[in-house]
């Protein structure tokens, strides 16, 4: 049973205009996305939403750890596109651009979106995202997993991501982080079903913060190459030109960018 003072599926569900959602709200798991996709293979329909107060195995990309105490906001949501196949970058940019929209409704604070998949205030990481795909017999699934620093847990930040994490709070708001999931949901249903017209690619590019910067390239976690990020292109890779002026394109799936 939730305590009083945290946020109700009935509080977020009568904020949401998007039909045929079915949410289901926890306050403590594993990982949402471990979970949903055990429902995904059980034939759960798309709409399905979980979203979880806390975690005690949430990960990010590389199944690196992901801190989910009390205090953040933990949601994955069930997708099932009826193409065969989705371009899961495509979707991962689409994502944030509809998380950070959300956040900067919900308080008014600025984002900016590190490629491909985080979003910050003030130069800080407050949301992650991870889309993870499979398929139920013949028909695919993906599931998108969204972590929020909503405001810092009683024990804080690990001592690694402490310099560099921030909250999207300074306190803790049950209305508004309530308004906060029903506007990600909301932003990120219509971004799915606007996904072939690119209709986030524009906001994308404007919020991006690595453009024209200098990067360091990442694979694994280890540094291999150096650059100057040029552009955003229309698949939402990533180009660079190298310090040795040579020009790439990265492709998200394959490495990740530090500024």
């Amino acid at each position: 049973m939730l305590s009083e003072n945290l946020i109700t599926a009935n509080g977020i569900t009568s904020r949401l205009k998007t039909d045929g959602i079915n949410l289901s709200l926890f306050e403590s798991v594993t990982s949402t996305n471990t979970l949903l996709k055990e429902m995904a293979v059980n034939g759960e329909g798309e709409g399905q939403v979980i979203i979880a107060l806390s975690q005690t195995e949430g990960r990010g990309r590389y199944d690196r750890k992901f801190q989910s105490d009390k205090g953040g906001i933990y949601m994955s949501i069930l997708l099932r596109p009826k193409a065969d196949t989705i371009d899961t970058t495509l979707l991962t940019a689409a994502a944030a651009v509809a998380v950070s929209d959300a956040i900067e409704d919900a308080s008014g604070k600025n984002t900016e979106i590190k490629w491909v998949n985080d979003i910050l205030i003030n130069g800080k990481k407050v949301c992650g995202i991870l889309c993870e795909g499979g398929f139920m017999g013949r028909d695919s699934f993906v599931v998108v997993g969204i972590g929020i620093n909503a405001c810092e847990s009683e024990n804080g930040f690990y001592d690694e991501i402490k310099d560099i994490a921030g909250t999207v709070f300074d306190n803790y708001h049950p209305t508004l982080c309530e308004k906060l999931c029903a506007a990600v949901i909301d932003n990120l249903f219509y971004q799915y079903k606007h996904l072939e017209n690119r209709e986030f690619l524009n906001t994308y590019r404007q919020k991006s913060m690595a453009l024209g910067q200098k990067i360091h390239i990442l694979k694994q976690g280890q540094i291999i190459n150096e650059g100057t990020a040029l552009e955003i292109d229309d698949n939402c890779h990533l180009k660079v030109k190298l310090n040795n002026d040579e020009t790439v394109t990265l492709s998200s799936g394959e490495v990740s960018i530090k500024l």
